[in-house]
């Protein structure tokens, strides 16, 4: 039997889940109709974008998404072969890939993001929901 401040935690956790379910789900079905990519995409895309340096390292990527390398590498593939993202050796490291946003990926990027944003505040203030076209 499970106790009150058992029970408490489980209902926080559905909580957070279902907040994040929600959340996901309407941005990633936003993302998809306006911009024919999905959150990972834009994920990745925004965490490139976000990079302090000019381009950002692989690794430095898979540090900062809970994605495996394996599942983070595919949709680098994608983002790649839809001309979003481009990827350059290291000079001083060649096992060393750098990632950049192409003036194509830059141009989604702003427009998805302001989407994306709009969609978390509506999804996780309390304020009232946001108008989207």
């Amino acid at each position: 039997m499970a106790t009150p401040q058992d029970q408490q935690l489980v209902e926080q956790w559905r909580s957070i889940q279902n907040t994040y379910f929600r959340t996901a789900g309407a941005i990633d079905r936003a993302l998809e109709a306006r911009f024919s990519i999905g959150l990972t995409e834009f994920e990745i895309l925004d965490l490139v974008a976000d990079s302090t340096d000019a381009a950002c390292r692989m690794k430095q990527l898979g540090e900062r998404t809970p994605m495996t390398q394996s599942a983070m590498s595919k949709v680098v593939d994608r983002l790649e072969k839809a001309g979003l993202i481009a990827r350059r050796s290291c000079e001083d490291d060649r096992r060393s890939l750098f990632l950049e946003l192409t003036d194509a990926g830059r141009a989604l990027h702003g427009e998805a993001a302001v989407e994306h944003r709009a969609l978390l505040k509506e999804n996780l203030d309390e304020g009232p929901p946001a108008v989207h076209p």
